[in-house]
Parts: C-alpha cells; structure tokens; sequence
C-alpha cells in the first residue's frame, strides 16, 4: 500500500507502468531487522510463511509479507520512519484506504478504533480494529498501528478468508506480540482515535507568494536547522528541554473533499494550520504560520510556510502572505519548485537551494 516516490510527492495517480520496489537480501531462514530502531520480525508469524521483504525506501520504509499455501490467510508488517502526523492520525489513514480498497469492495467495522498497548510501552500508545468484509475473497481483515519509540511506526494487517473478525483480532494481536521488539523503547503517549474538526479553516482566498528575499532567508534557515537536526542533537536537547506535548489532531472532512487518497487533518483548536496527510505511509504536507520569517524580520507581515515532508528528506516552498487553501498547496508542491530542500537522515546531510529564489 505505498504510493511510487513520485505520486507521493506530487500526489496524483501512479503511472500505469509501476515499477515494483527492491527486494531486501534475506536468506530463506533469515529474520528481517531493521538495523535503526532494533525490531527483529522472524520468517514464520502465525503459521504463515514470509514471502516477500521490500524495500520502499532502505531503512525508513520496509514491508514484510507473509502468506499460507492455500493462500487462505495473508499478513503484511511495515516499519516506516515517523516524521509527520501521530499515531492517531496515520491509523486513520490506514483505516480509510483499507476502507476503498476495491478488493474489500467496503468494510464494515467490529467497532470501533481501540487502544491497546503494544510490547515495551506502559500506555495504550497503539491502535486496532477488525472488519468483515463486504465482497471479494475474503471475510475479514484486521488493523494493528502502534510507536517504536518516537521516530517509527510500525503497522501489520492481517486478511483471511476463513476467519471472522473477531477471531482474526485476536490472532493479529498474537503477531504484535510475536514480533522481536527492542528491549527499551521510548515510552509514547496515549493514542486517542481522531475526531472531526469542530470548526473550519480560516481561509480568505488563493495566497501569493511573499517578497522572494525574505523567502530565502527563510528557506536557507529551514534548510540548516533541518540538516543540523540528527537523532543524536535532538536527545541531547531533550535533556535540557521538556518535549513539548504531543499534537492532538482532528480530522477535516470539508478540506478533504477532492483529496482523493490524501486527508486533511489539523491540530485541534488551530483554524490557521493544516497537515495533508498522503495516502497511509507517513509522507504529508505541512502548511502553517512561518515562524521562521518572523523571527527574521519581526517586522515583517505574518506569512505562511509550505513544507512537504518525505521520510528522509523535507522541502520548504517559498511562504505565503496568507493560508492556501489545500487544493492550493497540492499545486504549490505539485507546480513550483522547493525554495530548500534539506535531507534528514543519514550522516551526509545536505541542503538545495532553488537558485531562483535568489533573484
């Protein structure tokens, strides 16, 4: 269930020519672990055989696939890197492409979104629900999405044309448990499943972009802190400083119309903020009040920043005088080019800047 790189950033439709992700070198007898957050999945899960370990990007975003001769029952595991959104948030998005996948032909929910607290937390950080299905092959499928620590996600779904949704939960939360989780893990808050907003978007017509020296000084600072910023900085700095509390967020089912796969969500009580989640796979776009600029030019008028995150890298684009409307900030991302770009993983951090921001 991920989208090419490509559709992801510019959110459309995937070319009708897909190519298919690198396989991940495994022997046969071979357990998968994934080297940066220590989660070890062994070859068998439930009776079931993996077949297939790929890699959508190396590190921050795997899958694993698993399946029986008869072909009767089929799990999937992902581990992909957190770098937007919540738990709350992304389980959402799960649950809603689950929901149109044609060969579900619609699901009808046990009940609803529950919390549960996966192996090493001492919160019910995680969620999970289970669904008969309506047409197709199978008769139920299942959904487990849960933290590993505070920079990955980890999500398994579970199908089967044998078993009823209710019994298909309780094997689901068999592989949760099953999975070879590291033995410390950063505890994570609560997970509460998203509501709707209770109020809309302060939106006052299409935004322009703002004075392009400004931007680049923007842009130039976004690109350094984002570079500078490794895993090893940031728990440093949380020695010193209190993490803030975490994001509650709400879901927009007005700005979301015309978003296809995509949603909107916002941080509950912000009217001046938004969050375009893609598809279910953690990439999002962010758009919110540019902090940045201001602390440039404390005189300058309020702006808005535009920033597109993907798992090991992020893009700011030139703000603007006011908040686009979300359909305006697709074609931002979609038509402009990023004013920086800045990779967020790795050793090598580098930082692009769009020479023609400077002129």
């Amino acid at each position: 269930m991920r989208l090419l790189l490509a559709a992801i950033a510019l959110c459309v439709a995937a070319p009708a020519i897909a190519q298919q992700p690198p396989q991940l070198k495994l022997g046969a007898t071979e357990p998968y672990r994934h080297k940066p957050s220590g989660l070890s999945v062994p070859t068998t899960l439930d009776g079931l055989q993996r077949t297939s370990a790929v890699a959508y990007v190396p590190d921050l975003d795997e899958a694993l696939s698993f399946d029986n001769p008869s072909n009767s029952e089929t799990l999937t595991v992902y581990v992909f890197r957190n770098v937007s959104g919540s738990v709350p948030l992304w389980f959402d998005r799960i649950d809603w492409v689950a929901s149109h996948r044609d060969i579900y032909g619609g699901l009808v929910p046990l009940h609803t979104p529950t919390a549960f607290t996966p192996p090493g937390q001492g919160t019910a950080s995680g969620l999970i629900d289970s669904y008969s299905v309506s047409k197709g092959p199978y008769r139920s499928t299942a959904i487990a999405f849960m933290p590993l620590g505070a920079d990955w996600y980890v999500s398994v779904r579970y199908s089967s044309k044998t078993l009823d949704g209710a019994t298909l939960e309780t094997h689901i939360r068999g592989v949760v448990a099953a999975l070879g989780w590291p033995q410390k893990i950063a505890q994570q808050p609560a997970a509460i499943p998203v509501a709707d907003c209770t109020s809309a978007l302060a939106l006052s017509g299409e935004a322009k972009p703002i004075n392009r020296s400004k931007a680049m000084g923007s842009a130039l600072l976004f690109g350094a802190l984002l570079s500078s910023a490794s895993t090893d900085e940031k728990q440093k700095m949380a020695k010193d400083e209190p993490p803030p509390p975490p994001v509650t967020w709400c879901r927009d089912l007005a700005a979301s119309i015309g978003m296809g796969s995509s949603g909107v969500y916002r941080p509950v009580g912000t009217t001046d903020r938004y969050l375009i989640a893609y598809q279910d796979a953690g990439r999002g776009l962010m758009v919110e009040p540019d902090t940045l600029s201001a602390l440039l030019d404390t005189k300058a008028k309020a702006s808005w920043s535009v920033t597109e995150y993907e798992v090991g890298a992020a893009g700011s684009y030139v703000p603007r005088n006011r908040l686009p409307p979300p359909d305006q900030a697709l074609k931002i991302v979609g038509k402009e080019h990023f004013a920086s770009k800045a990779t967020t993983w790795g050793e090598k951090r580098d930082i692009q800047i769009d020479s023609g921001v400077m002129k």
